[in-house]
């Protein structure tokens, strides 16, 4: 064939198949069967039509089915006027279906696989534009466990109900999509398990119910689990509800790593489901949900999106380093298991959380905002029905508040209905400031209370220091300068820095002002070398020093300025009497190796100059002198 020339349509069936052998480009077939009691192929290519009855891919005991649908254009239309429809994987026999490049499949009854024991089942719709289709329903895994890849922009359509009772279903690549018409069921029976899959930039449509498992009693032993995997954009999940299974062996995972908050998962979920938040992305949950497993944050973040976005029903755990938070919402949780960070600071003044059982901390953060003033004050604040136990460290963001008395118990941040065993704290220094009062954090009876007096804050004084202060002009040699406080602000504060000058030989990332942030005390910059091998180009001296605030008072500048070294590596120095020529004494070679045997220069007798010698001529005439005196002495 031509380079470039074009392939013919062909529609070829192969092996153990009815009906066989190469049909041409277009052919119209009763049923067709694949592999029914041996191996058995069929390939529709490059445009090739075939329109048949109910079809089977891999039949009985023995069989092995493959069927491939490649190229644009290339369709198979399956009319049934029964119920069969397409199966792959019918008796006890293995069948593959593969839709590629732009191909279609459909069939106007029913599309299943893997109806027996032994008949798995390998279903693949790759390429954008290919279609695999049904004006009915889609049932994988009936006995066997059945693969289903969908990719590239490919797309599997169910007219009416779905289902995966075992085996998975796994979607990659932007475009790729399973769009089904009413609800979906995972794991129908005992002993299996379903997975789905939706990876980064596909879509699982369901236009009903997503059950996981769909076990209507906690006797049947099955799972279902739900990963959603990707970054931008993870995959997407629509259905009007997710039901899990009454056994409890529904489990979502939220893998993705899109960070940016504009995912959002709005099924209302219902039933007893774990609920899983990985990989640090950001999970806005904004439906109606009720589930009653626990959710557990181990990294990234999970966001309330309605009222009822976190279910009230569920017990929550957050990890360190993770984060609960419940924007413009009031929700409330089932219990809540604090190592990481819960924060209402999204919500103004108005938002709470509320906790109906008990809520531990296990060195966990909650962020809370307050106008801070009088005991009427607007606040946030934590509701906790049940129990508290473990230290929590209460961050208070003072919102517009100018600060006043606070009288009676003062304001309410902490609401404990139960037993009041946990620890409650502010952050360094111990307390906010908001104008001339310092509000401190009260335990009265079992609540917490911000409670004010009047106090004028001490302006901090600044120091600053660099570690180490020697640098040789060589690779690596890094200094780092801190600029210390001995108060932590209550806000942020700038502080002023005479930066070194600039100089060829070292590099500096200090500049001014540098601000340190509110409750913390310290910030840090650094000085590097610049490698050079330049002989005897000097040392040179960075300085670094805290310069008077820009505004009077706000802090005080407190000892030296710091100063780091750069010392010049490539320093030639001879002052030590040395031959520059012969540094060792050595003599190189082995020279006169008869004179000094083994091969080593003699070593020169040190010598008078001329003024040496006059030195010691003086000094023996005045001894002389005075022996001469001496022996002449009067009588």
């Amino acid at each position: 064939m031509l380079a470039g020339a074009a392939q013919a349509q062909s529609i070829v069936f192969s092996g153990n198949t009815s009906p066989g052998g190469d049909l041409g480009a277009s052919y119209s077939a009763g049923n067709v069967d694949i592999g029914n009691t041996a191996t058995g192929t069929l390939e529709i290519l490059n445009g090739g039509k075939l329109t048949s009855g109910r079809a089977i891919v891999g039949g009985n005991l023995g069989g092995n089915g493959s069927a491939t649908v490649d190229g644009p254009g290339s369709s198979w239309v399956i009319t049934d006027p029964f119920s069969s429809g397409l199966v792959i994987g019918q008796g006890q026999a293995p069948g593959t279906l593969r839709v590629r490049n732009g191909a279609t499949v459909s069939s106007n009854k029913q599309i299943t696989s893997s109806n027996a024991p032994n008949s798995v089942a390998l279903v693949e719709v790759d390429g954008a534009n290919s279609v695999l289709q049904t004006d009915d329903r889609c049932g994988f895994g009936g006995s066997d466990a059945t693969t289903v890849r969908i990719s590239n922009g490919g797309q599997m359509r169910c007219a009416t109900y779905g289902s995966l009772v075992f085996g998975s279903v796994s979607l990659t690549g932007a475009g790729s999509k399973w769009v089904i018409g009413q609800d979906l069921f995972t794991a129908l029976s005992t002993d299996v398990h379903s997975i789905l899959n939706i990876g980064e930039g596909t879509a699982l449509e369901v236009g009903g119910t997503l059950n996981l498992p769909n076990a209507a009693d906690d006797t049947i032993v099955s799972s279902a689990t739900l990963n959603i995997e990707g970054a931008s954009p993870p995959g997407l999940v629509t259905a009007p509800e997710l039901a899990f299974g009454s056994n409890k062996g529904g489990v979502i995972n939220l893998n993705h790593s899109d960070a940016s908050g504009s995912y959002q998962l709005a099924t209302s979920m219902s039933g007893p489901g774990t609920v899983n938040v990985r990989n640090g992305g950001t999970t806005t949950l904004a439906g109606n949900n009720s589930y009653s497993g626990t959710t557990s944050i181990a990294a990234g973040t999970l966001r309330a999106g309605a009222t009822t976005g976190f279910s009230p029903a569920s017990d929550y755990v957050v990890a360190s380093g993770a984060k609960m938070d419940t924007a413009t919402f009031a929700p409330t949780v089932g219990s809540l298991r604090n190592a990481g960070t819960v924060t209402m600071a999204a919500g103004g003044t108005s938002g709470s959380l509320t906790v109906a059982g008990n809520y531990s901390s296990e060195g966990g953060s909650i962020e809370l905002n307050t106008a801070l003033g009088d005991s009427s004050s607007a606040t946030e604040k934590l509701v906790v029905n049940g129990d508290t136990s473990g230290n929590t460290i209460l961050n208070i963001s003072n919102l517009g508040g100018s600060g006043a008395a606070t009288t009676g118990e003062g304001i309410l941040v902490v609401q404990v209905n139960g037993a009041s065993n946990g620890t409650f704290a502010l952050p360094a220094p111990g307390y906010v400031q908001a104008g001339t009062f310092r509000y401190d954090l009260v335990k009265t009876g079992n609540n917490w209370y911000l409670v004010s007096e009047a106090r004028a804050e001490s302006s901090p004084t600044a120091s600053v220091v660099c570690s180490p202060a020697e640098l040789s002009d060589a690779d690596n040699q890094v200094a780092t300068c801190t600029v210390s406080l001995n108060l932590a602000p209550a806000a942020d504060l700038s502080i002023n820095l005479a930066v070194p000058a600039a100089n060829p030989r070292y590099t500096t990332t200090c500049t001014s002002p540098m601000l340190i942030a509110a409750n913390t005390s310290t910030g840090t910059c650094t000085i590097t070398a610049v490698a050079n091998n330049t002989a005897d180009d000097g040392d040179v001296t960075a300085e670094l020093a805290v310069a008077p605030p820009t505004v009077a008072d706000a802090y005080t500048v407190a000892g030296p300025a710091a100063q780091v070294l750069i010392k010049d590596k490539d320093k030639t120095d001879n002052g030590g009497g040395e031959n520059p020529e012969n540094p060792g004494g050595e003599n190189p070679g082995g020279e006169n190796p008869g004179e000094n045997g083994g091969g080593t220069a003699p070593h020169k007798v040190p010598t008078m100059g001329a003024v040496g010698l006059m030195s010691m001529a003086s000094i023996l005439s005045l001894l002389g002198l005075r022996r001469v005196r001496k022996d002449h002495k009067p009588v």
